[in-house]
């Protein structure tokens, strides 16, 4: 009856339900079990926080986005050319519009990118599920892009540099900048599904992936046009459902051979 109760008292119970016997020697190991396990406790806690700092960095960040392209469009559209109240009041609206429209189109060409662009990073932010830093720190990037290209369309505006060959080249770098980043962007963050959401199929990402790339490569094609004349430069836009549709072709084609 004593050895008993010697033998009972000799072991211990522990939480995780794993007898300890003191004479055995095997404290070190159950308590290595129990600070394992305490341990990845804390790691999935420190994960499940990450998470959430990343998606609410996200929303954050969609609505930062948001902001400056809206802005950018808005000051974009105060370039327009502005009729004046004689020309309003004497009927020759239709004349001016027609007068101007070499400082009007490329303005409708910015606030058409612009806008593009907008909607190609709401679809983006739709399939994402958090951000991280790299894909922050490129989103930025491309934000500092669309300020840049607002910058290059206010000085195209400038009647002193309306046709100079110079800004109509930095329009269509800094518009194919914006694109660049944007693929980029995309790339990081549907690279193994780091980013993307669950209901983002393989074929999904890639179409996006080639859609995304319609704006910049049209923008590069535009860039030695630019050389040869306002006209030339403006004319050199339209190769843009063209692009598209090649590069929908191409997708397309790729899907059958996979």
């Amino acid at each position: 009856m004593g050895k008993s109760i010697l033998e009972e008292n000799r072991k211990i119970t522990l939480s995780v339900g794993i007898q300890l016997d003191l004479i055995s020697g095997d404290r070190s190991t159950v308590i290595e079990i129990e600070g394992s396990n305490l341990s990845v406790g804390k790691r999935n806690m420190d994960k499940k926080a990450k998470l959430e700092r990343e998606r609410k960095q996200l929303r954050r960040l969609e609505t930062l986005v948001d902001s400056v392209y809206a802005l950018v469009l808005v000051l974009i559209a105060t370039e327009l050319p502005t009729p004046s109240e004689q020309q309003w009041a004497g009927g020759t609206i239709n004349q001016f519009w027609a007068s101007q429209g070499e400082d009007l189109i490329p303005v409708l060409i910015g606030l058409v990118l612009v806008t593009v662009y907008w909607l190609q990073n709401n679809t983006l932010f739709g399939n994402l599920v958090r951000t991280d830093t790299i894909h922050t720190s490129v989103t930025l990037v491309q934000i500092f892009f669309v300020i840049f290209y607002l910058y290059a369309v206010t000085l195209g505006t400038d009647p002193k540099l309306e046709e100079n060959v110079d800004v109509l080249a930095l329009q269509s770098i800094t518009a194919a900048l914006i694109g660049i980043a944007a693929v980029a962007s995309w790339s990081y963050a549907s690279k193994n599904r780091r980013l993307l959401s669950a209901e983002v199929t393989q074929q999904n990402a890639r179409e996006l992936q080639v859609n995304f790339l319609v704006e910049p490569i049209t923008a590069l094609i535009t860039l030695p046009c630019a050389f040869l004349g306002m006209i030339v430069w403006q004319i050199a836009w339209l190769v843009y459902p063209l692009v598209a549709l090649l590069l929908k072709r191409s997708l397309t084609t790729r899907g059958v051979r996979d």
